[in-house]
Order: structure tokens, then C-alpha cells, then sequence
């Protein structure tokens, strides 16, 4: 009785969600931003450093406060003191039941790393120096959150067993038999919802997190690029910058660059296709004896094949049908993403673990990333609004106004919408980024190619001189 009695005291006070709270407060539910995980490592990266250190003495605090209860109230009052230790670990569990399953968030909380820290610290002192060493000298050797917080589990179990076996908690065997059950039942959910973090530590693909300012701005990973001309390469390689096209935007040493397609397909976890859109077909045709089983390709690109009709995911996959092929798009002109100008974009794959596992890539300071499973209906409306842009750049050619314009949007919109769902796509999606957001940026800004065109057109030029 006074054990299920301590771990629904723990529950009460871990379904607490410093995160979604503190979120709140400023306006924003932090499950729709960044990962969607009510946690400390989400909060940093969304709201920053402050924010995240807030929610992480948060969290802490809570199992702090649960345990002092159970010690100095339920411990006295049952006359528990033979197997308080006992009773304190089932209040620890407790906190990190809740803050992992809140019934109130529909049992999808945080990960419960601050929660066990909080647990450990108000356990035992000894548990305070290893706890430290492996989650922060982690943390700060190679910024991998999900690495420590796995670390910090599994010391958390192996010193319980080692402190059970020199007598350190003073109670009978029996007793120390269930402490290593529950500190095992703690240390397996740990691991089980870290799964997907596993996946990608082992794939190398992992995000890392940064306290400061300066670490956050790049997301720290190692790139290839392949390019079919030589000469390109080279230049590259010895200018790293590309004067013509995007002057002024330095690329950092971590970034190769190759003829090799095969090697640049079978090194890599995570292929990006960043081709003209009618060159998609070819590529992907030179790249599938080289693409793994189950290997995720992304496409950036923008466009539908003009003799089928086809989608360009769709192309891919007829290709390459063994990849797992996402979509990403938006307003992410290059010109502005490559000086870090804030951006955001979405990313679309018929797998949601596949969507958040390219968020998770790209995500960072200035390049917001959300998530959809509409694949179609980006595609859909990040091709067509190409024709409203060269509509627009011919009425700006021709001296209309802003009214012009802003009807062309406006009108142009409703149109590729009704087509996108007659097609299979959804509303929603039309009215988000991929759709309203790209097509206001095509058709405003002279980054682009399609405006830019339908001014000389509007001026008089033909097509082929546009």
C-alpha cells in the first residue's frame, strides 16, 4: 500500500510540464515547435538558453520536492524506515512516469531526463558526481543530449547495484531485489523512448545541441556534394564560394565536394537532391544501384515531369523504389538562407519518423522546419505557384501596381487549391508554407527566376529571350 501510495505521490507531481507551462506563458505550445517534445532540450532550442535552463531546474525541482515528502511525511507516518530507500526510488519512478505520460497531454510528455536528476540528487549523495560527470562531461565533449541522458541511465542502475552490494542503502536483500527492478524498469523506458536518438546515433546523423549562440547557427554535420562537371567541383573545392550564384556566402571546410556519384550515394545517410527539376528523372536513374535499402532521399526541387505528369517524389520513388523519399519546400529562397536570414520550411514524407528525422537535421536558429504528411499537396502547390509568378513578374512588367498583384495572389491561390484538392491534397496545406507562403514569396521578390522572367516577357521579350 505505501509503495503504490508513493509512486501516485510522484505521478501527482511529475505530470507538472515545466515545458508546456512555461511555453504557455509566453504565448506558444511547445509541443508544435521544434521536435514537439515537452522537454528541456526542446525548450533550448525554441526558446532558448535561459528557457531551457527555467525548465530544467523546473523538472528537477518536482522530483526534489516529491522525494523530501515521501522522506520526511510518508516514511514517519507509516513507520516505513526499513525500506525508506525503497520508498524513495518508487517516488523517483513515480515523477518520471508522469512527466513521460501526463494524462492530461495524452500521455505524451518529455523524456524525463531533469526528472531523474532531480530523483538522484534527492536520493543519495552518491549519486550527485557520477550523475554529473556522465551527463554533462558528455554534454560537453560531443553535445549529444540523448547520448548523456542514456549514459546517465545506465550509471544510475549499475552504481544502485553497486551501492545495494556494499551496504550503502542498509536494507535487507529482498528489498535491494526490488530497488534493481525499478531502477531497470527506469533505465529500459529510457532506452525505449530514446529509440529513435539510438537510430540516429548509430546512423552518425544524430543533432547535436549548443548552449551558446555561435553553436547553433549551423547544424554541425559532415556534407558531400556531387556535381557532374569537373570544373565545378574544382572551383569549389579551391574558391569555396559560388561568385556566380551565390556571392558572398562562404562554405565551410566540412563541406566535400565530388565527381563520385557512387560514393557520394553509399557514405552518406541522407541524400539531398537539389537538381533541376527535369534532370530529377536522370539522377535518380545514375544514383539506385548505389541507394541502400530503406535509405532516405530528399527532395528539393520544384516542379511536375512534363510529358507524365508526375510529382517528383513520385519519379523518384518509381526509380529508386527501395529509398524512403521525402519532400522539402517553402518561401527559402537561397540567396537569403545562405546568409542565415530566418527561414522557415516544411518537410513532407509518407513516414512521420522519416519527416522528423529530416526536421531534426535541418533545424537550427535561423532555419525553422516543420513537418507534414502531405506530401501531394506540397508538391502540388509548390509547382504551380511558378505559374502565377510569371503572371505577376508580366504585370509588374507591364506597370501595374500592388492591386494587380496582390489580386493575382489572391486569385491564384484559390485556383491552385481547388486543383490540389480535387488531386488529393488538403486544404490546410494550400494555407501553410508550402502553399499561400511560397507563392507570396515567388511572386514578390526579384530572387525570383519566374518573376524575374515574366517582367522581360511583360516588357516586350519573347519566351526564349526572357
Amino acid at each position: 500500500m505505501v509503495r503504490l501510495l508513493c509512486l501516485v505521490l510522484g505521478y501527482v507531481f511529475g505530470v507538472f510540464q515545466t515545458a508546456f507551462f512555461y511555453g504557455k506563458l509566453h504565448g506558444i505550445d511547445i509541443r508544435e515547435h521544434g521536435s514537439g517534445n515537452a522537454g528541456t532540450t526542446n525548450t533550448l532550442r525554441v526558446l532558448g538558453t535561459k528557457a531551457g535552463l527555467i525548465v530544467f531546474a523546473g523538472d528537477m525541482l518536482k522530483s526534489i520536492v516529491a522525494i523530501c515528502i515521501t522522506r520526511f511525511v510518508i516514511v514517519p507516518v507509516f513507520g516505513a524506515q526499513d525500506i525508506k530507500p525503497l520508498l524513495v526510488l518508487y517516488t523517483g519512478a513515480g515523477c518520471v512516469l508522469g512527466h513521460n505520460f501526463p494524462f492530461y497531454m495524452g500521455f505524451k510528455g518529455g523524456k524525463g531526463i531533469a526528472t531523474t536528476g532531480g530523483m538522484m540528487i534527492a536520493s543519495h549523495w552518491m549519486y550527485v558526481p557520477v550523475g554529473l560527470l556522465l551527463f554533462f562531461g558528455n554534454f560537453f565533449i560531443n553535445h549529444y543530449v540523448s547520448l548523456g541522458s542514456l549514459l546517465l541511465y545506465t550509471g544510475f542502475m549499475i552504481e544502485t547495484v553497486i551501492m545495494g552490494q556494499a551496504g550503502v542503502f542498509g536494507v535487507e536483500q529482498p528489498v535491494l531485489n526490488e530497488m534493481y527492478i525499478v531502477a531497470a524498469f527506469l533505465t529500459l523506458m529510457a532506452f525505449w523512448k530514446h529509440r529513435s536518438n539510438i537510430i540516429r546515433l548509430l546512423r552518425g546523423n544524430e543533432r547535436k545541441t549548443y548552449l551558446s549562440k555561435k553553436g547553433k547557427e549551423k547544424a554541425a554535420h559532415k556534407v558531400t556534394v556531387w556535381s557532374k562537371f569537373e570544373d565545378e567541383v574544382n572551383m569549389l573545392s579551391e574558391k569555396r564560394e559560388y561568385a556566380d550564384k551565390l556571392p558572398g556566402v562562404k562554405i565551410p571546410k566540412t563541406v566535400d565536394f565530388t565527381t563520385d556519384l557512387e560514393a557520394s550515394v553509399k557514405n552518406n545517410e541522407v541524400l539531398i537532391m537539389a537538381v533541376p527539376s527535369t534532370f530529377v528523372r536522370g539522377t535518380a536513374h545514375l544514383m539506385k544501384d548505389y541507394v541502400k535499402d530503406g535509405q532516405i532521399i530528399v527532395n528539393v526541387a520544384k516542379g511536375i515531369e512534363e510529358n507524365t505528369l508526375m510529382t517528383l517524389s513520385d519519379i523518384i520513388e518509381e526509380e529508386i523504389p527501395q529509398a524512403k523519399v521525402a519532400v522539402m519546400c517553402g518561401p527559402t529562397h537561397a540567396e537569403e538562407v545562405g546568409r542565415g536570414i530566418p527561414t522557415s520550411i516544411v518537410v513532407g514524407a509518407r513516414e512521420q519518423s522519416t519527416a522528423e528525422l529530416v526536421q531534426d537535421l535541418f533545424m537550427n536558429e535561423s532555419f525553422r522546419v516543420y513537418t507534414s504528411p502531405d506530401v501531394l499537396g506540397m508538391e502540388i502547390g509548390s509547382s504551380l505557384k511558378n505559374v502565377v509568378a510569371l503572371a505577376a513578374g508580366i504585370a509588374d512588367g507591364l506597370g501595374y501596381g500592388d492591386n494587380t498583384k496582390a489580386a493575382l495572389i489572391t486569385r491564384g491561390i484559390a485556383e491552385i487549391s481547388r486543383l490540389g484538392i480535387k488531386m488529393g491534397g488538403k486544404a490546410e496545406t494550400f494555407a501553410g508554407l508550402t502553399g499561400i507562403g511560397d507563392l507570396i514569396v515567388t511572386c514578390a521578390s526579384m530572387h525570383s527566376r519566374n518573376r524575374r522572367a515574366g517582367i522581360l516577357i511583360g516588357q516586350g521579350k519573347t519566351m526564349k529571350e526572357a
